[in-house]
């Protein structure tokens, strides 16, 4: 008796990063392309903060000289890190979610609370963005204590992170898969 096997349901193929493959937009596309710098950016910011990290462990206990700079570049480089990081996992379902209601309502209607939750997202980076800029302009003429840089530049991290956000949540609702929930890698039955 011969073996059949049924036709393969047609599933769209996904990547490390939870995004469709064989159906990506100029969206996703750009998406894409802003993801992978910015995992560039923070990764080559890990490296270098750990670097940091390291010399002030070994001047403070070898040299018995602890350098003035490390500690402040170190605190710097660690918001950097977790505001454009933030940016660079939103696509690929990195922020914690919680599902409970949208497994549990109709498609139609987890169309709209989708709509409605990105809305909410959207205002509140917006607002976070400006007014982050708003707050790294007010603080233009402030110096850091170990290395006298305008605190500005540590403050751009705010605007520029969220402004980051904003971006890629549009293009995520442009994209193929605008319900960023789902398919996460790290998700147990």
């Amino acid at each position: 008796m011969a073996c059949r096997h049924a036709p393969a349901p047609l599933v769209k193929v996904m990547t490390t990063n939870n995004v469709p493959t064989n159906t990506e937009n100029w969206a996703d596309k750009t998406a894409s392309v802003i993801e992978k710098a910015l995992d560039w950016i923070v990764g080559s910011m890990m490296f270098v903060m750990c670097a940091v990290i390291a010399w002030q462990i070994f001047s403070r206990y070898v040299l018995k000289d602890m350098s003035s700079w490390s500690e402040e570049v170190a605190r710097f480089l660690m918001v950097w890190i977790s505001l454009l990081g933030s940016a660079a996992v939103l696509r690929r379902s990195g922020h914690v979610t919680v599902t409970i209601l949208l497994d549990h309502i109709s498609t139609k209607l987890k169309r709209r609370v989708l709509v409605i939750r990105d809305l909410l997202m959207l205002a509140t980076l917006l607002s976070i963005t400006y007014y982050g800029w708003e707050f790294a302009q007010i603080n233009a003429v402030q110096l850091s204590a170990a290395m006298d840089i305008p605190m500005s530049w540590v403050y751009a991290s705010l605007w520029l992170g969220m402004g980051l956000c904003v971006v890629i949540l549009l293009l995520i609702r442009l994209g193929t898969q605008p319900d960023w929930t789902s398919g996460s890698a790290d998700e147990h039955p």
